[in-house]
């Protein structure tokens, strides 16, 4: 069995995996391909985020029924149905997750058991998940959360028989490598020490890597076999068109007969290692070569009124699908579509200016406020493919449009299993 477990960045958006791609993974898991875990941990921190993001909305709006008071409307009944609505939202939200957790293939793991001493070694050790971060002239250790995330995972495999996997699904720096390619090694040392084959534990960035992880370890059916089909008088066969004789298609013909299958998981796993490589980069004017002012050469997209602004969260939305690139037969063209976190500056003098897409979060200067937005964006990856794997060679995000007359994977050949 494959457990597939959930870390909390990768649900932020979607706690109850009920839409976009991760209602795919669910469906995967109901069939028996994989088992969805979440840890206790996972499910108490996403409770918070809920409570406290209905106890922010619920604050706005009762702020609003005031300010209608104090204009001289009767909001009395509006007063006690909004109160009695705040009342129920959390045993609303708890309802959710008893919900989502009853689904077939899905389940938590309980809160591990593991000594304070243990903690504290591995807190004063500066081993991972734990983090070390300045914070004015002192240091302040994080990520207490996540050792217990961890060691949940480490449990899963240590109670689970020998032939199970996990898929961790995670883009949380705590565990991952500085590179961002791997595990970190203080994490595959608690593997040794337990000594699980290193085989049984992989990674991946988001859901939608973890669902072609998944589909790629699922056997192909075998064929469904039928009775034959009633003899009937041939139809006559359409005269075939005679193949190109230009030189260029000819070449480009024999260069795709010649190249090395692919697997499209590996296509998967370079096109979101290339988009999720944008984190922390800047998405405001610089200077470019020539000495002129543009953005950065990934940057295709509207931009809101943020100034200084970087990418600090990604959240896949919908699957990569594939094209070939028409201008070279080595080339795959993946596109999917993305929402990006935005943090920079907002000039106090554009607040309220706008139509609500930069929330404020905190304040920089007397001048300026910080300021965050969420974007929806395509992104298209430019894969080379020669050798047999994908090699990214381009990533750009762009507004996102509908897709006329292309289907997911339009290929004219067969990605490898």
């Amino acid at each position: 069995m494959l457990f597939v477990v959930m870390d909390t960045n990768a649900l932020f958006r979607d706690p109850w995996m009920t839409r976009d791609a991760a209602s795919k993974l669910v469906d995967l898991a109901a069939t028996g391909a994989c088992e969805i875990v979440y840890p206790q941990v996972v499910i108490d921190e996403l409770r918070r985020q809920r409570v406290e993001s209905a106890r922010g909305a619920h604050e706005d709006a009762a702020a609003s029924v005031q300010q209608m008071r104090a204009a001289g409307s009767d909001v009395t009944q509006t007063a006690n149905d909004l109160s009695a609505a705040h009342d129920r939202i959390e045993a609303d939200i708890d309802s959710t997750f008893h919900a989502a957790l009853a689904r077939d293939g899905v389940h938590a793991a309980p809160v591990p058991k593991v000594p304070t001493s243990d903690l504290l070694r591995r807190d004063l050790g500066r081993r991972r998940p734990f983090l070390e971060i300045e914070q004015g002239k002192t240091k302040k250790s994080l990520g207490f959360r996540d050792v217990l995330i961890w060691e949940s995972v480490l449990e899963l495999l240590v109670g689970a028989e020998l032939d199970d996997k996990v898929l961790f699904v995670t883009f949380d720096s705590g565990f991952l490598a500085e590179d961002k390619k791997s595990l970190h090694q203080d994490l595959m040392d608690d593997v040794d020490r337990l000594r699980i084959p290193r085989n049984r534990i992989s990674w991946s960035l988001n859901i939608v890597e973890a669902i072609a992880i998944v589909e790629a370890q699922v056997p192909a059916s075998p064929p469904v076999e039928t009775m034959p089909p009633v003899e009937e008088a041939p139809e006559p066969e359409p005269i075939a068109s005679k193949p190109s004789k230009n030189p260029l298609d000819v070449a480009v013909n024999e260069l795709k007969q010649m190249r090395s299958p692919v697997a499209k998981v590996d296509l998967v796993k370079a096109a979101t290692d290339a988009l999720y490589d944008l984190m922390n980069e800047s998405v405001s004017e610089q200077l470019i070569y020539g000495g002129d002012y543009g953005y950065p050469s990934f940057v295709k997209f509207t931009l809101p009124a943020i100034e200084d602004a970087a990418i600090t969260g990604i959240d896949q939305t919908t699957e990569f699908s594939f094209k070939e690139d028409p201008a070279s037969p080595d080339v795959i063209i993946a596109t999917a579509v993305a929402v990006v976190t935005l943090e920079g500056g907002l000039y106090r003098g554009d607040w309220h200016s706008g139509d609500g897409e930069v929330s404020v979060i905190g304040e920089l200067n007397n001048h300026y406020l910080e300021a965050s937005a969420e974007v929806e964006v395509r992104v298209v990856v430019q894969l080379d493919i020669e050798g047999g794997s994908g090699i990214p060679i381009d990533v750009v995000l762009e507004d996102p449009r509908p897709a006329v007359g292309i289907a997911d994977d339009a290929l004219d050949f067969a990605l490898a299993d």
